[in-house]
């Protein structure tokens, strides 16, 4: 019996082949969803001075309560983008707005509501305590202080940040090129009509998505026949054309049928290599990890759910790895929703759904059927049920490691 390589083995093998990404400066707009490369550091305060929090009147506390009664004369008007010009004793206040920059001398605000105003003058009808309503200088971010971390994946929230810290640009990691292509003389490109004996080519259509939403730049080398040398062909076409690649993924043709010629290709090829052949697991067995010219390699089984599965527990976790981030997909434990079989030798990753009980407990249930030419149900998952080699039958109600499948997918 041959010796099917292990999940786990399989996936440290394929992070082994995969570089990791260079970096480049990305201006602001266009960094959404990019990886940032570098620790990042504040190069403004913010706030820029101490400000005030709430309109009201600026006053000078000298680090002491003001009472009740206390009587200020108003000497000027602060607002936000305006300067007053005035430094205030303790004596004196400036009716100000929020956002506004503290006039000098003054440490803090008595709200509009708490003051009772005649003429120039203004009484307090509330205690005001020193830095009461005052958000100070650098409350926020200070020069220097780190405000964003190296892996972290960019969004809005970020890009805000950065750019009140005073950034345009920021230091990414460089976008991947991934080319895909898939092999089978069945396929036809979506938008056909397929005949009798057809297929529509659907992996492509998930994999450049999942690809796409994980950061890369998806180059698509379209449908190779079934024929010797049409892999090692549509490559080098592809090369000529687009330059270089980080990873190169091919779906179908890499079982071990007469009609699947993936494996052989890369045999015969000299400037290919194949690393390993064949996983045990299940969907996705027959799943090749490959260099061609020193670019990694991936052949995935051409069932549109074992290629989905290897997805997500090949493609994407080397996608991540490359990118410098966590590469391994989250496992967490929940309860059954319905009784299993023991496993075999084969690690299983089961399609399934969450659902909820009267209590409102989140439970996972295996769906029906497991082909693995069922896109449907791959489509409508909440989650694989990870199922270990030999693991034993496990019953309703019992803990089974789960692995949720992104909603972007």
């Amino acid at each position: 019996m041959t010796e099917l390589k292990h999940v786990a083995e399989a996936q440290d093998a394929i992070f082994s082949m995969m570089g990791k990404a260079g970096t480049e400066m990305c201006p602001l707009p266009a960094a959404a969803g990019r990886v940032l490369a570098e620790d990042i550091s504040a190069n403004l305060n913010h706030p820029a001075a101490n400000i005030s929090a709430m309109d009201g009147y600026a006053l000078m506390s000298g680090g002491n309560r003001l009472e009740i009664g206390t009587v200020a004369k108003v000497a000027g008007e602060a607002a936000a983008g305006h300067l007053s010009a005035t430094a205030i004793t303790s004596d004196m206040a400036v009716r100000i707005f929020t956002g506004a920059y503290l006039p000098e001398g003054a440490d803090c605000v008595a709200l509009q509501e708490d003051v009772s105003r005649d003429g120039d003058n203004i009484t307090l009808n509330e205690g005001v305590e020193a830095g009461q309503f005052v958000r100070s200088k650098g409350m926020d971010f200070r020069v220097g202080e780190v405000i964003l971390h190296a892996g972290q994946i960019l969004g809005p929230r970020h890009l805000a940040l950065a750019s009140l810290a005073g950034f345009s640009a920021l230091p990414v990691r460089q976008q991947p090129v991934i080319a895909i292509l898939s092999s089978g003389d069945e396929l036809v490109e979506v938008g056909t009509i397929p005949k009798a004996g057809q297929l529509i080519n659907s992996n492509s259509v998930f994999l450049a998505e999942a690809l796409a939403n994980a950061g890369a730049k998806v180059v698509d080398l379209g449908i190779i026949p079934d024929k010797k040398g049409a892999l090692i062909s549509a490559l080098e076409a592809g090369y000529a054309a687009h330059t270089d690649f980080d990873m190169v993924v091919c779906t179908g043709g890499a079982s071990v049928g007469n009609h699947d010629h993936i494996a052989g290709d890369l045999i015969e090829d000299s400037a290919s290599k194949i690393d390993f052949w064949r996983i045990a697991m299940r969907p996705g067995k027959p799943l090749i990890a490959a260099s061609w010219q020193e670019i990694p390699f991936l052949g995935l089984p051409g069932n549109p759910v074992s290629a989905g599965v290897c997805t997500l527990i090949f493609v994407l976790p080397a996608l991540r790895y490359f990118l410098g981030l966590e590469a391994q997909p989250d496992i967490h434990t929940l309860r059954l929703d319905a009784d299993l079989p023991e496993n075999d030798r084969r690690q299983d990753y089961i399609r399934a759904v969450y659902t909820k009980n009267q209590d409102g407990r989140v439970s996972v249930k295996p769906l029906g059927k497991q082909d693995s030419s069922m896109l449907r149900n791959f489509c409508h998952a909440d989650a694989l049920i990870l199922r270990p080699p030999f693991a034993k039958a496990a019953q309703q109600g019992e803990a089974v490691p789960v692995i949720e499948i992104d909603t972007r997918l």
